[in-house]
C-alpha cells in the first residue's frame, strides 16, 4: 500500500532523527534503516487496512510509532542491537588518506592553472613568465597566496586570482566528497570516514567548515598540534569540534 507525500516524508524524518542519536557505520545505518522504515510502514498499512484506507496517512505512522512504545523503544529494539561502537583515529591513518587526497588535489590545481594559463595569453595576452614582469609593469617579487601560483611575473591581482582558484579546488574537493559520504578517496582507501559527533551523516556545512582550515597550511599544522595536545582523547582536530564532527574507522 503506498503512502501519502505527509506520511513519506514524516517517515523519513522520524527514522533520520532516531539514527542520529546512534553512531553507525556506513552498511548499518544503509540497514537499519531499512528496517526502522519497513517496520514502521508495515504496521501503519495494517492500521490503515483495518480503518479502510486507500493509503498509509501519516496518521497510520504515529500511532505505529506509539504502539511500538515511541522512538527510545524502537531504537532499543531495532538499533543497539545491531549498532557497533565506532572507533575514532587520531593521526597516523588520517595523514596517509590526507597525503593521497593532497595528490588528487595538487592535479586539479595543475590542470586549473594552466586552463588559466590559456585563458590569460589568449584572451589578454598576458605571457605567465617573471620574463614579462618589468616590461608590462607588473609586480616584481613573489608573493605567498596559501595554495597559489607563486610566479613573481604575475601582478598581484592576479596572482590572488589564481591563489582563489586553487582554493576553490582544494575546499571543493574536501568538502564536496566528505558531504556525499564522509569519505575522500584518501580516506576510503584508508577505512576512513568522517561522521558527526552524533553519528548521523555530515551535510556540506559540517564538511566545509571542518576542511576550511585546509586552505592555510600553517593553520592546518596547528590545528593538529592542538588536537594531539590538547585533544588527544577525543581525537577532534580545533575545525572537527567547531564542525561537531569525528573521523572513524569505516
Amino acid at each position: 500500500m503506498q503512502m501519502t507525500t505527509e506520511a513519506r516524508a514524516w517517515l523519513d524524518a522520524t527514522v533520520r532523527r532516531i539514527l542520529a542519536r546512534h553512531p553507525l557505520g556506513g552498511a548499518e545505518r544503509a540497514g537499519i534503516t531499512y528496517e526502522l522504515m519497513s517496520h514502521l510502514h508495515a504496521a501503519g498499512e495494517a492500521r490503515a487496512t483495518s480503518l479502510g484506507h486507500s493509503e498509509v496517512t501519516r496518521e497510520d505512522l504515529e500511532h505505529a510509532l506509539a504502539q511500538a512504545g515511541g522512538e527510545e523503544q524502537l531504537a532499543a529494539a531495532f538499533v543497539q542491537p545491531l549498532a557497533r561502537p565506532v572507533e575514532r583515529v587520531l593521526f597516523g591513518r588520517r595523514l596517509g588518506a590526507y597525503a593521497i587526497d593532497m595528490v588528487l588535489v595538487f592535479i586539479g590545481i595543475v590542470l586549473v592553472h594552466q586552463a588559466l594559463d590559456f585563458l590569460l595569453e589568449w584572451h589578454m595576452g598576458v605571457t605567465v613568465g617573471p620574463e614579462n614582469a618589468a616590461a608590462e609593469g607588473e609586480f616584481d617579487g613573489t608573493i605567498w597566496f596559501p595554495w597559489g601560483f607563486h610566479d613573481p611575473g604575475l601582478s598581484l591581482p592576479l596572482q590572488g586570482v589564481f591563489a582563489l582558484a586553487s582554493g576553490a579546488v582544494l575546499l571543493g574537493y574536501f568538502a564536496w566528497t566528505e558531504a556525499r559520504d564522509g569519505r575522500t578517496p584518501g580516506k576510503r582507501a584508508l577505512e576512513l570516514q568522517v561522521m558527526r559527533t552524533d553519528g548521523a551523516p555530515v551535510t556540506f556545512r559540517e564538511a566545509f567548515l571542518r576542511n576550511a582550515v585546509k586552505l592555510s597550511p600553517p593553520l592546518l599544522l596547528l590545528d593538529v598540534v592542538v588536537m594531539l595536545l590538547a585533544f588527544a582523547k577525543d581525537k577532534q582536530r580545533v575545525s572537527d569540534r567547531i564542525a561537531g564532527t569525528i573521523v572513524v574507522r569505516a
